[in-house]
């Protein structure tokens, strides 16, 4: 019975274990995954450990005491009515009581974990936050936009109004609008513009060194750059779809302790020991502990013995599914954001790629705008932190297997 709620209970110490107590390095090693997780690990192992040893204490006399009645039963000079009796008696009574003490010893285990898994969904909905900040950030939606689009640069805007002038007095031309969208097209007027314009032949070289150099980026990178810009907008969306999951996830395990706030109420209004505490009074109901502290003792049993009241046989199964059920969600949960953290990761492995790809940036590094060096700089920032604030390290087989079967963390 022991092992198989161990069992059932597998999907918050997967969590657990996705996380290893060694930090990994990052530029802000305070904000890696394994230093937020690491306080958790310690402290379930603290509350798992107690949880044992108060169960052992209070169940070991009881057994070495069942071992002797029947070991007495077995002696046929104790196979009197009377003493027949009282042995079987007791016997029945043991066996009752110490099926009550593995009952409650089970249920307040997953009552650790359910606490654990909502402390786990409180740091991951964290995480989403911070990674709605960074891929919703305006400089890299907005400025993507104006990188690959030369119509941008104080310098391509000269050099168009010089074309537009040149045209229109020496053939009375009016340019096309598709000018005003298509990078090539600006390219070929541009190059056209500056062949066209006067000035001395030193002023007309650097202008079309520095003007050739944006069509140049611009040309070449208008495709990546967009790239970047709308696969930024997926991984957004994906990451909104995480958050309202997330949300949704701790209005479902929340709601099977009476509690209904909305996470984002729950976090603003810091009420999270409102919700430990309607956890703590839903599992003391289901384990008789509101109506008398311990059950009267018969003249078998050890006194004081910290037995509960007659555990409520009909919340006492319910309230085990319940909580069991909220342990397994979050478990799905955590796969998902694992998941799509290293979704996220490979993405900006590759727009890293894409923005270190201009072949000509050594040669027209003056004329690039300062957007793109902090584009580079913002892809560079979140795959760090993908790959350290973010990203969930590999399960530990040792721990897992600690975990999986209920064994002592060491």
């Amino acid at each position: 019975m022991k092992t198989k709620t161990f069992l059932r209970s597998a999907g918050l110490l997967l969590a657990l274990l996705y996380f290893p107590l060694p930090a990994m390095q990052a530029n802000n090693p305070n904000d890696s995954l394994a230093c937020w997780i690491q306080p958790l690990i310690e402290t379930t192992h603290i509350d798992l450990d107690k949880l044992e040893r108060d169960y052992s204490e209070r169940a070991k006399p009881l057994r070495v005491r069942l071992y002797d009645v029947n070991k007495t039963l077995a002696d046929p000079r104790n196979r009197t009515p009377e003493c027949s009796f009282q042995l079987l008696l007791e016997k029945i009574q043991l066996e009752e009581t110490l099926d009550a003490i593995q009952e409650e010893h089970e249920l307040k285990l997953l009552k650790v974990r359910y606490r654990k898994s909502i402390e786990i969904v409180k740091m991951l909905y964290e995480k989403v936050l911070s990674m709605d900040h960074h891929l919703s950030s305006l400089k890299a939606q907005q400025g993507l936009s104006n990188l690959s689009n030369p119509h941008n640069y104080p310098e391509f805007k000269e050099a168009k109004g010089i074309l537009e002038d040149r045209m229109k007095k020496k053939l009375n031309f009016q340019m096309p609008l598709l000018f005003q969208t298509n990078p090539f097209l600006s390219a070929t007027y541009s190059i056209l513009g500056m062949a066209l314009s006067g000035g001395e032949d030193k002023d007309k070289k650097e202008s079309l060194d520095k003007i050739t150099c944006i069509l140049d980026f611009t040309v070449r990178m208008h495709a990546d750059l967009n790239v970047i810009y709308y696969e930024t907008g997926y991984l957004r969306d994906a990451n909104l779809t995480l958050k309202k999951e997330c949300e949704a996830l701790f209005s479902d395990c929340a709601r099977q302790v009476g509690y209904t706030i909305p996470l984002t109420s729950c976090r603003d209004g810091d009420d999270w020991e409102r919700l430990y505490t309607m956890l703590d009074n839903y599992v003391a109901k289901a384990l008789g502990e509101t109506l008398n502290t311990t059950i009267q003792q018969s003249n078998f049993l050890p006194a004081n013995n910290g037995i509960s009241t007659v555990l409520d046989p009909h919340l006492l199964p319910r309230a085990t599914t319940n909580l069991q059920f909220s342990i397994d969600r979050v478990g799905v949960f955590i796969e998902k954001y694992s998941n799509f953290v290293g979704q996220g990761g490979e993405y900006y492995k590759k727009f890293s790629k894409i923005a270190g790809s201009y072949e000509n940036e050594k040669t027209c590094i003056n004329a690039l705008p300062d957007q793109f060096k902090q584009l580079k700089n913002d892809i560079d920032e979140t795959l760090e932190k993908f790959n350290s604030a973010y990203k969930m390290p590999e399960v530990q087989g040792s721990k897992l297997k600690d975990m999986l079967y209920g064994t002592a963390l060491d």
